[in-house]
C-alpha cells in the first residue's frame, strides 16, 4: 500500500451506485475504462441509460460463439489460407506462422469488440495468469488458454483458479507437467500463492511472508504433482504413479490445514484451502481496483473501498459480476479526479485511436489482408512495450504492478515517438496492410458529420471533438489553439464559409481537400496534445 502523497486525492469514498442516467461524460469515463477507445455512437447508446442498466449491458454473454483463429498465409502449408488450424495436431514447423494467427485474431478481437466488457477482462487476465508464447511454443495450447480466460472473463475466480491449474498452457509455461513424486517442481506453487491468489503480505523473515510460507509453497508443490499434458488432443491428464501420495500439512497461515490422499481431486483442494483466506479476496480486488480506477492505494481508500469490495467478493464465493459492477457503478469510481488520471496502455491507445476516429477496416472478404491489417496494430503496440500474448515475465507488464511510477512507465523516449507515428499513420499517411494492397485512409469529413450536427460552425465543432477525445473539458487557450489549426489568423465564419463552399459543391474534388486538409491538421494535433494520451 502506497503513501498518497504528490497522488491523487482519495476523492470521493463511496461504493454507494451514482443516480439517474449517466449522460454523455460519465457514460465516455466508463466506456473508456472498460472497452478499448469509445466510439461516439457507443457513448448515446449508453448515455441515456441508468449505471444499473449500463453495467448489466457490458456485462452481457456474448450473443455469438467465439470464432476461432484462421490461417493467412500459404506459408503454412498444413492450414489453407481462411481455414483454422486449432483442432489440428501442432507442428511447430509452422509455429512463426500460427503464432501470428493467434496474436492478430485476438487483437482483431479487441479492434471489433461489441459495446461489452469481456475484452478488456480478458486482457486483466491475461496479465494475471500470465503465459508466454515464446516460452509456451504450442499455439493450440495458447488457444485453449485464451478460451479459458474469455469464457470465465466475468465469471468465478476460484473456479478460474482451479481451471488454470491445469490448463496445458500452464502447465507447460510453470513446469508443472515435470512435477513429480520424489522430484517436486515449485514454480507453479510458488506463483500461484505470490502472483495469482493470495499475494505475499509483509516479509515477515526470509522465505516467509504474512499470507504464506516456504513451507506451504513445497506443500503446494507435492499436491499438484502427477499432471501430464497430451499434445495429441491438447488436454492435460494425471497419473497416479506419478503424484506424490503422503499427507500435506500447511503452516499455522492455514490454520495447519491438512490435505490427504486424493489423486487428481487434491489440486482443487488446495485452492479451497488458498480460498477461505479474505486475503485472497483483498488481492484481487486491489488488482482490480488498479485495472480500472487508478494505482495509488492510500489507507483511505484501503477501509472505505477495497475492505467492503473484498467483503462482498468473499461473501459472493468469488463470483466476478457483483465486485466488479459494485465497483464501476460507485460515486468512487465516478469522481472527477478519477478522469483522465491513467496513461492508456499500448492497446488503449493505438486501438483506441482507430475506433475512435472510425478508421476503416478491411471487409474481411479477403482474410490475409484483414489479418495483415490487424499484423499493423501488433507491430505498432509492441514497439510501445506491450507485446500481445508474450508479457515481459510471469508478473505480467510492469506498467501494471511495478511501484511507484505503474502506468507512467508506457511512457519513455522510445514510446513517445512510436506513438506519434500511429497517429501520422492514422490521420494522415494512411495504413497498407501489405504490399498490394490499398492503402486505407481516415475521412476526416465523414467523422465529424457523424460527431456533430453542426460542423460548419467552429464554436461546436472543436468541443465535439475535444469531448469525444478527451476525458476532461479542455480549456479556452485551448480550444484557441485548435481554432488557430483550423483557421490560423482568421474569423470563426471563414471556416463556415469553407464548410458550406464544399457543401453546396460536394463534386468539386479541391474543395472537399482543402476541408479535409484542414480537419486532419487539427484533428492530428488534438491527438497529438497529452491530454489525448490519458484515460
Amino acid at each position: 500500500m502506497e503513501s498518497s502523497k504528490n497522488r491523487l486525492k482519495s476523492g470521493v469514498l463511496s461504493i454507494n451506485p451514482i443516480s439517474g442516467v449517466l449522460g454523455f461524460d460519465k457514460a465516455k469515463h466508463l466506456l473508456n475504462r472498460c472497452m478499448f477507445g469509445a466510439r461516439q455512437s457507443e457513448i448515446e447508446f449508453m448515455q441515456t441509460k441508468t449505471i444499473s442498466e449500463a453495467i448489466d449491458y457490458l456485462m452481457q454473454e456474448p450473443a455469438e460463439p467465439l470464432s476461432p483463429p484462421l490461417g493467412y498465409s500459404t506459408k503454412d502449408e498444413e492450414i489453407p489460407v481462411g481455414t483454422t488450424w486449432v483442432n489440428t495436431k501442432f507442428n511447430s514447423k509452422y509455429r512463426n506462422q500460427r503464432k501470428s494467427s493467434y496474436t492478430h485474431w485476438w487483437l482483431g478481437r479487441m479492434l471489433n469488440q461489441d459495446v461489452s466488457l469481456q475484452e478488456k477482462m480478458v486482457l486483466f487476465w491475461h496479465n494475471h495468469f500470465v503465459i508466454e508464447t515464446d516460452v509456451v511454443q504450442n499455439t493450440n495450447f495458447h488457444y485453449r488458454y485464451n478460451t479459458l480466460i474469455t469464457k470465465n472473463a466475468l465469471g468465478n475466480f476460484k473456479e478460474l483458479a482451479k481451471e488454470m491449474t491445469v490448463n496445458v498452457g500452464m502447465l507447460k509455461y510453470l513446469d508443472g507437467d515435470h512435477n513429480k513424486v520424489g522430484a517436486p517442481n515449485e514454480n507453479y506453487a510458488r506463483e500461484l500463492l505470490e502472483l495469482f491468489t493470495i499475494g505475499k503480505g509483509p516479509l515477515l523473515e526470509e522465505g516467509n511472508y504474512t499470507n504464506y510460507t516456504e513451507h506451504d509453497i513445497r506443500e503446494a508443490a507435492k499436491v499438484l504433482t502427477g499432471w501430464k499434458i497430451n499434445p495429441n488432443n491438447d488436454s492435460s491428464f494425471f497419473l497416479s504413479y506419478r503424484h506424490d501420495k503422503s499427507q500435506k500439512t500447511f503452516s499455522h497461515i492455514f490454520e495447519n490445514y491438512t490435505i490427504t490422499n486424493k489423486e487428481e481431486l487434491e489440486y482443487k483442494q488446495l485452492i479451497d484451502m488458498i480460498f477461505l483466506k479474505k486475503e485472497t479476496a483483498r488481492f484481487l480486488v486491489r488488482k482490480l481496483y488498479r485495472w480500472f480506477v487508478y494505482y495509488n492505494i492510500d489507507a483511505e481508500i484501503e477501509s472505505n473501498i477495497i475492505e467492503p469490495l473484498a467483503t462482498l467478493f468473499f461473501e459472493s464465493n468469488f463470483e466476478l459480476k457483483p465486485v466488479v459492477k459494485k465497483l464501476l457503478s460507485s460515486e468512487h469510481f465516478f469522481d472527477t479526479n478519477f478522469r483522465g488520471c491513467m496513461i492508456k496502455n499500448p492497446l488503449e491507445f493505438t486501438i483506441g485511436i482507430l475506433r475512435q476516429l472510425e478508421f476503416p477496416s478491411p471487409n474481411g472478404e479477403d482474410v490475409t489482408e484483414l489479418y495483415f491489417f490487424w499484423n499493423w496494430i501488433y507491430y505498432r503496440t509492441k514497439i510501445q512495450d506491450l507485446e500481445i500474448g508474450d508479457p515481459p515475465d510471469v508478473a505480467g507488464w510492469p506498467a501494471w504492478y511495478l511501484e511507484p511510477n505503474y502506468n507512467q512507465l508506457w511512457i519513455n523516449t522510445a514510446s513517445i515517438p512510436n506513438r506519434a507515428k500511429v497517429i501520422n499513420f492514422v490521420v494522415a499517411w494512411g495504413i497498407r496492410p501489405k504490399s498490394g494492397y490499398q492503402k486505407l485512409y481516415f475521412d476526416p469529413i465523414e467523422f465529424v458529420i457523424k460527431i456533430t450536427p453542426s460542423p460548419s460552425n467552429v464554436a461546436t465543432l472543436i468541443p465535439a471533438l475535444t469531448n469525444l477525445l478527451f476525458p476532461k473539458p479542455v480549456s479556452e487557450e485551448q480550444i484557441t489553439e485548435l481554432k488557430s489549426v483550423l483557421i490560423p489568423g482568421l474569423p470563426d465564419s471563414e471556416w463556415t464559409i469553407e464548410w458550406n463552399r464544399f457543401v453546396n459543391n460536394p463534386d468539386d474534388v479541391n474543395q472537399k481537400k482543402a476541408v479535409a486538409k484542414r480537419l486532419l491538421k487539427m484533428i492530428g494535433k488534438i491527438c497529438l496534445m497529452a491530454e489525448y494520451q490519458l484515460i
